[in-house]
């Protein structure tokens, strides 16, 4: 029997799994900060990689234990992603 894959998420997904928005993961991806793959024009990001990721960028202990069986180390002096919204953008009245 072959080994089933967990889906991949979609940008607003995850976005809304990390509280952000969608562009927010998408520019991730778009700058490789955040391992994902196109189907045409979508992003979708492997379940594996979006773990790796909350490991990389958490502080909880016991996340940076599970990284363990993926042979990544943290210490607590590492930095930290910190995913916000982008401000909204005033219009600037026409003269």
């Amino acid at each position: 029997m072959p080994d089933i894959q967990p889906k991949p998420f979609t940008p607003d997904q995850l976005g809304e799994r990390w509280d952000c928005s969608g562009e927010t993961v998408r520019q991730l991806v778009k700058r490789g900060v955040l391992r994902g793959f196109r189907i045409g024009r979508m992003i979708r990001i492997p379940q594996k990689e979006v773990e790796e990721f909350e490991c990389q960028t958490s502080i909880l202990e016991d996340c940076a234990a599970a990284c363990a069986s993926t042979g990544r180390g943290r210490t607590e002096s590492e930095c930290v992603v910190n995913l916000r919204h982008a401000p909204e953008r005033k219009q600037n009245p026409r003269r």
